[in-house]
């Protein structure tokens, strides 16, 4: 998306503040919309501000390269700065720092060179200064590196700050997935360390009869990486387990985490979480929600001392048999606390979770959907779901979110928590079905949950 374009659509931004306390006890709010477009991630930035990661839908036939651009939507209703990808790159992810400084991570596909995938680091100061650092891959041990797959999606890599540090996780053209910490000092780059985190595998790309929009990314989702940092420096990455992944991770480090899987049944597990140490140690590596065959993982987020795996869960054979889905482990040993399933309304899902006090999560997604029972195609009518779930993980409230128009979907797709009290959901409204005309609008909520 050009500069022009960026600026033309955050020129559409409207607020509207909500006074007082609605139906159902759901306190005031603050909500910015967006016209054109979908806000996939927001993150914190400084003094109250927000970073946005907005993304144009797609058709799936077209969403090997994502249309991505950054904003911060500074205290008040305006977005105060946007930032995109070098030239010729594409943008895949943003976060920001303390500091004020914003970093990118984009991709570029150059089939024409030795190696047909680059990444790139590009770090933006509220003075306008940038500093770019292009990731470089590990050799491999053996010497000799399989070569490229088919770059069926380039939604395959992710960054995290943590404070001024920058975390990053890249799966490479073969499928390998490496991650990097990288220290700043005001003008350049320090790259702490690298290491391995998956070998090279074959992964299957699904797609949707007929074309359309694939709603919860169920053709590409198995490309992605997950990452996220906890309190003491230390890296968790997730990917999902296939019947290709699993033993060839095995046989790269040496481990067992086959013997937890069940092969007669096609049954691999949902997901592998490794976790590296804040010096860039592989910690350990553990099979994350067997059985796994009816489950679909859609995200990882670190949650105080517990690692979160969090997506949806097929329970039957009707078009409304899908539950919300919810993994949590001891951060330090892997250890699963528990495993559960939510029900609101006809098909659930959830993209993402934040940390709340008192051991609460707010878990986001969508509600109140069908899918074909036996194929990949979503209804057009979803709700979006924002869940204040206990210690226990009962649902305590649902949080009340902007709607589109009757008969298009809604999702809240990414929550994060800012300074102090306040938590931010961002998501999607008058979106699409798997075969419905392909826009959509974006919203903000920061919400008062007290």
């Amino acid at each position: 998306m050009k500069a022009r374009d960026l600026r033309r659509l955050f020129l559409t931004v409207t607020v509207s503040l909500a006074c007082g306390k609605p139906v159902a006890s759901v306190p005031a709010q603050r909500e910015v919309n967006f016209a054109g477009t979908a806000a996939v991630r927001v993150s914190p930035a400084r003094s109250g501000e927000w970073l946005l990661l907005f993304e144009a839908l797609q058709p799936q036939l077209l969403i090997t390269s994502p249309i991505r651009s950054a904003g911060l939507l500074g205290a008040g209703p305006e977005i105060v700065r946007t930032y995109g990808a070098p030239e010729g790159w594409i943008l895949i992810d943003a976060v920001a720092h303390p500091s004020g400084d914003v970093s990118l991570l984009s991709l570029r596909v150059d089939p024409t060179a030795d190696y047909p995938l680059r990444a790139m680091i590009s770090r933006f100061g509220p003075g306008g200064a940038v500093a770019e650092l292009e990731l470089l891959r590990l050799p491999p041990p053996s010497g000799t590196e399989p070569p490229p797959t088919f770059l069926a999606s380039l939604d395959r890599a992710r960054i995290v700050a943590h404070g001024e540090d920058l975390f990053a996780a890249v799966r490479w053209a073969n499928n390998s997935v490496q991650a990097y910490r990288l220290a700043f000092d005001g003008r350049a780059f320090d790259q702490r360390w690298a290491t391995w985190v998956e070998p090279p595998a074959p992964l299957l790309f699904l797609g949707i009869i007929g074309g359309g929009f694939d709603n919860f990314h169920q053709g590409d989702s198995a490309f992605f990486v997950h990452a996220d940092v906890d309190g003491e420096e230390n890296l968790y990455v997730g990917v999902a387990s296939t019947a290709e992944v699993l033993p060839n991770h095995d046989a790269f480090f040496d481990e067992n985490l086959m013997a937890q899987a069940d092969p007669a049944s096609f049954d691999f597990g949902t997901a592998i979480v490794t976790r590296i140490t804040a010096q860039g140690t592989r910690s350990f590596a553990r099979l994350m929600g067997t059985p796994g065959r009816n489950k679909r993982l859609l995200n990882m987020r670190v949650a105080d001392d517990s690692v979160l795996l969090l997506g949806r869960v097929k329970t039957g054979d009707q078009p409304g048999s899908w539950d919300g889905w919810i993994l949590s482990s001891q951060a330090a040993t892997g250890q699963v606390r528990y495993e559960r399933n939510v029900d609101v309304q006809n098909g659930d899902m959830f993209w993402d979770a934040a940390a709340l006090d008192g051991g609460r999560l707010l878990a986001v997604g969508s509600t109140n959907y069908t899918q074909n029972p036996s194929g990949l195609s979503v209804s057009d009518t979803r709700d979006s779901l924002a869940l204040v779930l206990d210690s226990s993980d009962n649902v305590e409230k649902r949080i009340a979110l902007p709607a589109g128009p009757s008969g298009r979907g809604n999702e809240a797709m990414s929550v994060t928590a800012g300074d102090g009290v306040q938590v931010a959901i961002s998501g999607v409204q008058n979106a699409p079905g798997t075969h419905a005309a392909v826009f959509s609008d974006a919203f903000l909520v920061v919400p008062d949950l007290f």
